[in-house]
């Protein structure tokens, strides 16, 4: 009997033609034998429990119905089948996770977390040039803006955030992405796959280059210092979510975005494993490993 897989997504009116993976996935996930289903994670009637693997692959939408998603996530946790892990991506969804890879002695991104104005007046005071200022939880750049030494809207963003009720992240904005963009690596089940080099999208004074959210992905080679830094975020992560989450197998993906300091120090921007791209399309095998993971973790669940 052929694996029954299913990818948990948004509406379609949602993803619009943004799900470029999804087409890649299925041509692979056919030609290993799994039976691979997309089901929109809050539509009540999909049936999750008849699958052997849930995964979460393009849920986009849900920062526009954070309480529910987080509800779907808890609920699902009973079944036992979902990827990543429910508490692992709802962990995951704070970007605060960072300050936790930093006392894990991951090199990250200089970041402060400001719960209040005084708190971001501190924080755009310690920064010596741009500062990149965002939500704790976001995704696709939103309500996030890059701005100049002293340029007052940095801080008029940062308050609209809080009020919203959600801490605010005070990050330096770094030279090299401005320029250069920065080098996204995948992993899947804590095995490097492929990486690619996004070119950069905020533009100075907030917003973003070209006024719409536009990546522009090419096929990377890791340097040994950007791949160690990959390597030490990935065993870093593992070990948080097996101590605070008895999660002992490697996370079935992962992606994990470093840029470079001003000082040639690579550090972490991100490690995603909630619901990242997978950016298939820079790489021709990249879908086909990935669906050879997925046979082997329903092989392991049924042995």
């Amino acid at each position: 009997m052929s694996p029954r897989v299913v990818f948990a997504t948004a509406p379609s009116e949602h993803l619009g033609d943004n799900d470029t993976d999804r087409r890649l996935h299925e041509e692979a996930c056919a030609a290993v034998g799994v039976d691979l289903d997309h089901g929109v994670w809050s539509d009540p009637d999909v049936a999750w429990d008849a699958y052997d693997l849930v995964v979460v692959r393009s849920t986009w939408d849900y920062l526009d119905h954070l309480d529910a998603f987080r509800g779907w996530l808890d609920r699902m946790d009973a079944l036992g089948t979902l990827h990543n892990p429910a508490p692992v991506i709802a962990w995951n969804l704070d970007k605060r996770y960072l300050l936790d890879l930093a006392r894990s002695g991951v090199p990250v991104i200089p970041t402060a977390v400001c719960t209040s104005p005084g708190g971001v007046d501190a924080a755009l005071a310690e920064q010596s040039g741009e500062a990149v200022v965002k939500p704790t939880v976001s995704a696709g750049c939103r309500l996030t803006g890059r701005f100049a030494p002293g340029d007052p809207a940095a801080r008029v963003l940062a308050v609209s955030i809080l009020d919203q009720g959600t801490p605010v992240l005070v990050q330096p904005a770094v030279a090299t992405v401005a320029t250069e963009g920065e080098v996204s690596t995948v992993v899947f089940d804590g095995e490097v796959s492929h990486s690619v080099r996004k070119g950069p999208l905020l533009a100075l004074g907030g917003g973003l280059i070209g006024g719409t959210y536009a990546e522009h992905l090419a096929p990377e080679v890791l340097t040994p210092s950007r791949r160690a830094v990959v390597e030490a975020a990935s065993t870093a992560a593992g070990r948080l979510v097996a101590d605070r989450f008895q999660v002992t197998d490697p996370l079935l993906y992962g992606r994990i975005d470093v840029v470079t300091l001003d000082d040639g120090t690579d550090v972490v921007l991100e490690v995603e494993l909630a619901e990242p791209s997978f950016f298939l399309r820079t790489d021709p095998m990249a879908a086909d490993r990935f669906a050879r993971h997925l046979t082997r973790r329903v092989d392991a669940a049924s042995a």
